[in-house]
């Protein structure tokens, strides 16, 4: 009896001291073409976003692997079933608070419309959109409220890829793509069309970048501790400067497998 008592004890001790989860090993994914938040190189998730999950959970002894999880879609899903820990970037919508406890955020990005070159047309409100053929990609979500416009009042098809929903922009069956602004860049430079697209004149809308842990990992327990350590690299300027080199270093990969040497900036 005695020993089941003390058995009792420490399994409790266990349960309320919301220390160490059963699990070493923290499993991180993210979206597949997010760069510099994140992106997929060879079997992994890389960027600003993985780095910035490595830093946060480095005081907690805890090591953080970030394998590429599939799509965008397939990543969500993953998370929301505790297979993934954490996601290293996403926004904040009202769906996706029931699977996810989120950060503070850590970085602004904004949305915009990418139009094929010469095909843009007068932009200053949502409602400028209606009527047209648009494009985005499979799972990807712009805020809550710009959500809930895109589904009532446009006409927008969903792409496996970036590359799939600039092909359709400049094939004339879209007549443009919703998608990060700094991402879609990147990409757009990645395919060599930088010269065939550009940019309605408005910003869609600016949304916060979030990591999101699964409430079904153990790992949930470290909020509090991530929140704190987060606060101090935004302060200190290493999330700055985390999106910075990234950025450098997915331009350089660009360059490199267009021959050439990247451009200083």
């Amino acid at each position: 009896m005695k020993r089941y008592l003390i058995f009792v004890a420490a399994a409790m001790c266990l349960i309320f001291s919301g220390t160490a989860p059963a699990s070493e090993t923290l499993v991180a994914s993210g979206h597949p073409e997010y760069a510099p938040i994140m992106w997929k190189e060879g079997n992994n998730i890389v960027g600003a976003g993985p780095e910035l999950v490595k830093l946060l959970f480095k005081d907690l002894n805890v090591t953080v692997k970030t394998p590429y999880s599939g799509d965008w879609s397939k990543v969500q899903q993953e998370a929301k079933e505790g297979r993934v820990d954490l996601i290293v970037g996403l926004y904040l919508t009202e769906d996706r608070k029931a699977f996810f406890q989120y950060s503070n955020p850590y970085a602004k990005d904004p949305v915009v419309a990418f139009v094929a070159k010469g095909k843009g047309f007068p932009y200053s409100k949502w409602d400028d959109l209606i009527g047209k053929k648009g494009t985005t990609t499979v799972g990807d979500s712009f805020g809550q409220v710009f959500d809930r416009f895109l589904a009532e009042k446009l006409s927008v098809t969903r792409s496996a890829t970036v590359e799939e929903s600039f092909s359709k922009l400049l094939k004339g069956r879209a007549d443009y793509f919703i998608y990060a602004m700094y991402s879609g860049l990147f990409e757009a430079d990645k395919m060599g069309i930088t010269n065939k697209v550009e940019l309605l004149s408005k910003e869609i809308c600016v949304e916060n970048w979030y990591i999101g842990i699964s409430k079904k990992s153990p790992y949930v327990t470290y909020l509090p501790q991530i929140n704190k350590k987060l606060d101090e690299l935004i302060n200190n300027g290493t999330v700055d400067r985390l999106i910075e080199k990234y950025g450098s270093q997915y331009r350089k990969s660009i360059a490199k497998k267009k021959g050439s040497p990247a451009k200083a900036k």
